[in-house]
């Protein structure tokens, strides 16, 4: 009988407690990027981890996990080796340690530089754990499905070494990129009837492959708004395919957010909001309304974040800046 009534209790206290459903943290690094992943299993996915400076960017991460008691991250994304987005690894090992690493391996064309002692320590630090990834493969994230879309300038269905340019219906092509940002890992996130793109900073040539002939994405509910909202990603052609309803940009004070980003924007016709990580504060700069930019002032001390909530039943999702109180609820198009 004892047994019973202590079964009993402990299926009440269940009860009690609210589900949850998958969560979403867009950190404040500054212009760089720090997207992490929980998934109401436990499982976490951090794409790209900040810059190398300080231990700025490992602490704000840290105190945003903290508040879905994540102590280790299982799935570590570098999408690609610009500083902003893996510069961090080494700083935050000791803070918030990482089980797998994945990246699109460093480039050998001599046009890109990757600091001696930043890959060497990523390398120490990833060693024995690491992954090279391609199109198609999937990331064990633990209650959620994660593929790869695109990595080293290809796209899903395309064999190594294909060209980044492809011919396709009116779109011009970009002169051919060189840079890092070309060789993006670009992902899709599905959990339930919700829908995560994340393309890192991937150019216009290569957005333009996952689009074209065929749409390789399919339409999603939240984007990740690439390359810090620069205007030479975020192709109007890609934007108008997947129809997000939500769009969150990871600027800085005084980084990214191109006027001609937002209006490509208004251009698309499911996009009902887009939250910014800084209010943008360079001459003549477009932002949206103060409501949903979670950080005014420039420079930044606090770091506030954006966090995205999918309901357990996966039909339905909150966006919000808690610092500031503000939210916003959507409906999932799955």
């Amino acid at each position: 009988m004892k047994m019973l009534a202590a079964m009993a209790v402990l299926l009440l206290g269940a009860a009690g407690q609210d589900p949850k459903g998958l969560e979403i943290y867009w950190v404040d690094v500054e212009g760089g990027a720090t997207t992490l992943i929980v998934t109401p299993e436990g499982g976490t996915l951090l794409v790209d981890n900040g810059w190398p400076k300080n231990p700025r960017d490992p602490e704000r991460l840290r105190d945003a996990a903290k508040l879905s008691g994540v102590t280790k991250i299982d799935h570590f994304i570098c999408t690609h080796f610009d500083i902003d987005h893996w510069g961090g690894t080494e700083l935050q090992m000791p803070i918030l340690p990482i089980e797998r690493f994945y990246d699109p391996d460093f480039a050998q064309r001599k046009t890109v530089g990757v600091a001696a002692n930043l890959r060497e320590a990523y390398l120490k630090a990833a060693e024995g754990k690491r992954t090279v990834v391609k199109p198609g493969d999937a990331i064990p994230l633990k209650g959620a499905d994660v593929r790869v879309l695109c990595a080293n300038e290809i796209v899903l269905g395309e064999a190594p070494g294909a060209p980044q340019i492809r011919p396709c219906d009116a779109h011009p092509a970009a002169k051919e990129d060189l840079s890092e940002n070309s060789r993006s890992v670009g992902l899709l996130v599905e959990y339930k009837g919700f829908r995560f793109l994340d393309l890192g900073d991937l150019t216009h040539n290569v957005e333009h492959k996952l689009i074209c002939p065929k749409n390789l994405i399919g339409k999603v509910d939240a984007y990740q708004v690439s390359h810090h909202g620069l205007d030479i990603s975020n192709l109007p052609a890609l934007l108008k395919a997947v129809e997000p309803t939500v769009a969150v940009m990871n600027n800085g004070a005084r980084k990214g957010g191109s006027k001609a980003v937002y209006g490509w924007f208004k251009d698309v016709p499911s996009l009902k909001d887009v939250w910014q990580l800084h209010k943008n504060a360079a001459a003549g700069a477009e932002n949206v309304p103060a409501e949903l930019i979670a950080n005014d002032e420039a420079p930044c001390t606090v770091g506030r974040f954006v966090k995205l909530t999918v309901d357990p039943s996966g039909r339905s999702y909150i966006v919000e800046i808690p610092a500031k109180g503000v939210k916003r609820e959507y409906k999932t198009k799955g």
